[in-house]
């Protein structure tokens, strides 16, 4: 299918590489060389997990690993998306049979794109998939590198176990298998072992990274006007609005691109309008995020409240002493004591997985006594608290240069005492897909959303819930009156926004 060419307004839309069409993947986006580094390891030997939040970039990694791809004589890659409602409401054999599906058509598609047959069987067990793909392998004279995006969801851990088995089974000197996962994913099954089957790749683009030119990359290929000097006043500048955004949203490239939309309609960026729109990215886009997360979670749903207690309270931590003699700026990290992270872990992967906080460093001797991750917390809810509520020059540069030291959590202090983690729930039934399908509308949430029209077509049509829009085949969506082509794939980007994203 032939995509056209997004224009410069609908191109601000774009917030996962998933939903860009082919054409304009590589005019919206650019690559650090600690990406090409990733991009290496996902074509080479050998079986990668690639971990990160949401928004991090997993996807376009996958996706440019994927184009780099094509041109190889020894390689023959195929990237799959796993962003099927079937897989995610399936387990064993079941989920077995729905993967195998996915994968011949995409690898058939991939086969027709190079101008080849589409000669790979329907498989739908596991060792009908593993012979095929010795055939694949055989008849291209070729290794098969298989990119597997979105193959675990935060919520629905159950049939990990069964991908992951499949993964190791498939892997083999002439298949390569490459998995996107997130923070937090701990169901590896019973004869997955994920230190010894695999190797991990952790997605952490550190917003005062040496490699600090990235973000501005980005800004340059998105957003012609933003890196103009005229568009700013004071001592501001585009690199230096480039690498405080970034700081800002400790990294989350969904978050980055979301700030920069903020900006497009200012015809001067100061520092008052960028503290303005930080706090607001604050209350619009950080805290709904929660609420709107909260039903895709599954059985850890009820640890949604913790999760946002601890982050208030890191937050008030750090700012609580502002105005005293001795700091006039917001400590930006946390040093925390290791055995509180593990107390609250799945609080703390939900944090991550969000884009609130980030891990720096994985260990750090504390000053008392015991050691403990480094977290950078994003600057929007700090500012949002600060007792002064306003950035300056100075604080800017400290910021985005990491040279505050992190403040400490202690494992004999108070800090978190008032937090209780509540059970979590039986089973893990997804709520989101219970939902009425009027929470897709055009929204902050939602920026792909629906209009009212459209959603009234939809019922018109039968369908009320957000199982149902997802169930729905693109036939079926077309046969609706008022529903063209444009039409279903922004249902289709709204739907996969509203699971999985």
């Amino acid at each position: 299918m032939t995509h056209p060419l997004v224009n410069d307004d609908d191109i601000h839309l774009i917030l996962a590489a998933e939903d860009c069409p082919p054409q304009d993947f590589e005019r919206i986006h650019s690559f650090a060389s600690s990406d090409d580094l990733i991009i290496r390891k996902l074509s080479a030997h050998g079986p990668v997990l690639l971990r990160g939040g949401r928004g991090s970039g997993k996807s376009a990694l996958m996706i440019e690993a994927h184009r780099r791809l094509r041109s190889s004589d020894t390689i023959f890659c195929a990237y799959v998306s796993l962003r099927h409602l079937p897989l995610l409401k399936s387990d064993g054999d079941e989920y077995i049979n729905h993967f195998g599906k996915i994968l011949s058509k995409s690898i058939n598609k991939e086969l027709q794109e190079r101008g080849q047959p589409a000669g790979f069987p329907d498989v739908v067990d596991e060792l009908g998939i593993q012979l095929a793909l010795s055939d694949l392998s055989s008849s291209q004279g070729k290794r098969i590198v298989l990119l597997f995006d979105d193959a675990a969801h935060i919520g629905r851990e159950k049939p990990l176990e069964v991908f992951f088995d499949l993964f190791r089974t498939l892997s083999s000197n002439a298949v390569s298998c490459k998995a996107a996962i997130y923070p937090g994913v701990t169901k590896f099954g019973i004869r997955f072992d994920v230190y010894n089957d695999a190797t991990v790749l952790d997605l952490n683009r550190s917003d005062v990274s040496k490699d600090s030119s990235y973000f501005y990359d980005v800004l340059s290929a998105r957003y012609p006007k933003l890196v103009k000097s005229a568009t700013y006043s004071d001592r501001l500048s585009s690199q230096i609005f480039s690498r405080l955004i970034a700081r800002a949203v400790v990294g989350n490239m969904r978050a980055f691109v979301l700030t920069c939309n903020k900006f497009l309609d200012m015809e001067k960026i100061s520092v008052p309008s960028l503290n303005q729109t930080l706090i607001a990215m604050a209350t619009d886009y950080y805290w709904p995020l929660m609420e709107e997360v909260k039903p895709k979670l599954g059985l850890y749903e009820p640890l949604i409240a913790p999760a946002t207690e601890i982050f208030e309270l890191l937050v008030s931590n750090v700012t609580k002493n502002m105005g005293s003699d001795t700091r006039t700026l917001a400590q930006d990290r946390v040093l925390i004591h290791r055995q509180l992270v593990s107390k609250f872990s799945k609080a703390f992967e939900i944090l991550e997985y969000l884009g609130f906080l980030s891990k720096r460093e994985a260990s750090r001797g504390m000053k008392s006594g015991g050691r403990g991750p480094v977290f950078a917390l994003n600057l929007c809810n700090i500012i949002e608290e600060m007792p002064s509520g306003r950035l300056t020059i100075d604080g800017i540069g400290q910021w985005v240069d990491g040279s505050l030291e992190p403040a400490e959590v202690h494992l004999s202090g108070q800090l978190f005492a008032s937090v209780t983690l509540p059970n979590v729930l039986d089973g893990d039934e997804l709520k989101i897909l219970r939902q009425d399908i009027s929470v897709l509308k055009k929204s902050n949430a939602y920026p792909y959303g629906l209009t009212d029209d459209k959603i009234d077509r939809l019922r018109g049509a039968g369908i009320n819930s957000v199982e149902e829009l997802g169930d729905s085949s693109d036939k079926k969506l077309h046969t609706i009156f008022g529903i063209g082509e444009a039409t279903v794939k922004r249902i289709r980007d709204v739907v996969h926004q509203a699971i999985w994203m």
